[in-house]
């Protein structure tokens, strides 16, 4: 053979195989290949250490014409490639032995054809549109106005939802800072961690629902030129658009935890059904990530691996409390079967700033004392447990008229109540160590929102069997004044940066309607309780008048209130004057209705008249008006209809007949 020429040898580049993690690799340090390796540890970015078989296939054999060793090794780099490319593919899951792909993989070796169609795809997925990318990128705010809504969200939302980690968001932050500082936008996004691809799809979700607890004319607005609603709608689109930028390919828990900050966000807006469809975005991505699971027990794990995986675990805790609570308040499907589900929940402990400063041991032992202090996710681990009796709620059918063993339901009811032994004492409704409320106000914001959630969790659970039972009915009634109460209690805790809470709003709501229409059809001879509804109902109602104008919810359901304060008021009235109706009012509708054919359907429709003619749709616009007339929302789904619709329900459920299983009226003769 003749020797190479030099320009020969010029033209045959040096192939090595890239063996460390992407962070190593991108700074030229030396990797020690551990899962986290040495330099990501010391770094405190375990998280971030991964590994991208793909920079494997950028080594090519050139010019020769048998397999070397590093070509061999190459090889084998592709083939696991492509085991993982097609196992996304045709929708195989990645968890060990659940599929007959995941048990022969690594002992069937690809055909070399199929390798090439893989890499072809890998090669596809790599030529992704950066440019948009960082055009999205660039609509990010100056630095100082997204420290300042961070701390917003820190400081006023993240106490409702405790969606993320403030340890590991800041941390996030900054290495997203560091990479776009010393990145143009040419650059390829590509060389990085899937979680750093995805920051800045998080980051405007946290800006956008900081924007929407601002109180109208905050100086940002000024700052920015714009208003606070439509710099939300912009900043929530831009993170959408990242996501669907880079695809399921890039999935990481930032994914999920963006798909839960947009539900949180729409939900805001009344889009109750987008929201769940960005719910149902996030549990799918959870599932692949087998956050669902609990996973193979590391032995003595260091100290960033135990904190990581406190940290999925609450992330998987929030998937599953969101689920759980849109199916019972708002009647969805539920997106996660328990039986696919063994991970455990996380301890009741927060995650330390310093996390080589307290042992895991350590952790465990104090998590575990029944007096352990307030912790950041303890409200969380309580709305977790009751999750879980959600979840029996709907297994039992007990949250469906026409069960027949009404002991189920009373037994769920006292289970429920249990789960308040377990909370720390500062968040324990009854007799709370009041220590530390003056010194963290969100601490007495988290007891009553505790209050209002378990008691519209009863009421639910009661609702379906007002009519078969009167200890329902009582208990139903009775968790309807709770809400409202607690609701108040809430409302003169909190501040206008709060106003635009969603549950403000729903939950006043749906307690007053349940409330009015038992009160309407079954006869309350107690005028202390109907003195009691009639003074909780007002109150609600003139909360939301004050919110209204930042609340989408509230503008569409202060008519709704008004008309169930005046069927209290007239049955309040009626009561003292000593007016006894030979029969119910909806008994006396059913004749009226059985007489004229029709009444029901006209009295819906004058009805709803009624209720929009004592809107004031000047005074009352929705904050996000402009939006839903270019029809990047939709209309607020949480309008008069779906109320009345709802009324009519909880109006089905009390005058349900269990002899033929037929309701016994229309709800709008009483009204």
């Amino acid at each position: 053979m003749e020797p190479q020429t030099h320009a020969q040898q010029v033209l045959i580049p040096r192939k090595r195989t890239i063996t460390s993690c992407s962070n190593c690799y991108r700074r030229k340090q030396k990797c020690n290949r551990r899962r986290p390796c040495n330099n990501c540890v010391a770094r405190k970015v375990a998280h971030e250490c991964v590994y991208d078989a793909s920079n494997a296939l950028s080594s090519t054999s050139i010019g020769r014409n048998s397999p070397s060793t590093e070509e061999k090794t190459e090889t084998r780099s592709v083939a696991a490639s492509g085991n993982g490319d097609f196992r996304e593919q045709f929708g195989y899951s990645s968890i060990s032995n659940s599929n007959a792909f995941m048990e022969a993989d690594g002992v069937i070796p690809l055909p070399y054809s199929l390798l090439g169609l893989a890499d072809s795809f890998s090669y596809f997925r790599s030529q992704r549109p950066r440019k948009k990318y960082w055009q999205l990128v660039s609509e990010l705010p100056p630095s100082d106005i997204i420290d300042e809504l961070v701390s917003t969200y820190i400081s006023d939302v993240h106490w409702i939802y405790g969606i993320i980690e403030p340890q590991y968001f800041y941390a996030d932050l900054q290495e997203f800072r560091r990479f776009t500082s010393n990145t143009s936008g040419s650059a390829s996004i590509n060389s990085v961690s899937a979680t750093l691809k995805c920051f800045p799809a998080v980051l405007f979700q946290i800006l956008a629902t900081a924007l929407q607890y601002l109180p109208r004319g905050a100086k940002i607005e000024q700052l920015l030129g714009t208003t606070s609603q439509k710099l939300s709608l912009r900043y929530s689109s831009a993170g959408v658009e990242i996501i669907q930028l880079l695809g399921n390919q890039d999935n990481c828990i930032a994914a999920v935890v963006h798909d839960l900050i947009r539900a949180a966000w729409l939900k805001n807006c009344g889009r109750g059904a987008q929201a769940w469809h960005a719910l149902s975005d996030s549990t799918r991505k959870a599932q692949d990530l087998n956050l669902h699971q609990q996973g193979r027990p590391l032995v003595n794990p260091s100290p960033q691996e135990f904190w990581h995986g406190e940290w999925k675990k609450r992330v998987w805790a929030m998937v599953l409390i969101w689920d759980s609570n849109m199916s019972i308040l708002l009647g969805r499907p539920r997106l996660i079967n328990s039986m696919d589900c063994d991970a455990e929940p996380p301890i009741d402990y927060d995650i330390p700033e310093d996390i080589d400063s307290i042992h895991p041991s350590m952790a465990q032992s104090f998590a575990s004392d029944r007096n352990r202090p307030h912790s950041s996710i303890s409200m969380n681990l309580f709305v977790h447990a009751l999750s879980q009796k959600i979840n029996d709620i709907r297994d039992s059918g007990a949250d469906k008229r026409g069960l027949r063993d009404c002991n189920v339901v009373q037994r769920l009811h006292f289970e429920i109540l249990a789960l308040l032994d377990n909370l720390p004492p500062v968040l324990r409704p009854d007799t709370p160590d009041r220590t530390w409320d003056l010194q963290m106000p969100a601490i007495p914001r988290q007891r009553e929102k505790i209050q209002t959630m378990i008691h519209s969790l009863l009421l639910a659970l009661h609702r379906p069997h007002i009519a078969k039972s009167v200890q329902s009915r009582q208990r139903a009634q009775e968790a309807a004044l709770n809400v409202l109460d607690s609701q108040q209690r809430f409302f003169e805790l909190m501040n206008k940066n709060h106003y635009a809470y969603f549950g403000n709003a729903f939950f006043s709501i749906d307690a007053s309607i349940v409330l009015s229409t038992i009160i309407s059809v079954y006869p309350c001879e107690d005028v202390a309780v109907l003195q009691r509804s009639m003074l909780a109902v007002q109150l609600a109602m003139g909360m939301l008048g004050v919110i209204e104008k930042q609340n989408e919810l509230a503008t569409s359901g202060i008519g709704i209130m008004r008309e169930c304060y005046r069927v209290i008021k007239d049955k309040y009235e009626e009561k003292k004057a000593g007016v006894f109706p030979a029969s119910s009012n909806w008994e006396q509708n059913e004749k009226t209705s059985s007489s004229s054919g029709s009444l029901g359907m006209t009295n819906s429709s004058q009805y709803f008249s009624e209720v929009e003619a004592e809107l004031n749709w000047e005074n009352g616009s929705s904050s996000l008006a402009d939006a839903v007339q270019t029809g990047q929302l939709g209309r607020n789904e949480f309008d008069t209809p779906f109320w009345i619709d709802y009324r009519q329900q909880v109006f089905t459920d009390s005058t349900f007949n269990f002899a033929d299983g037929t309701d016994q009226g229309d709800m709008f003769g009483p009204f």
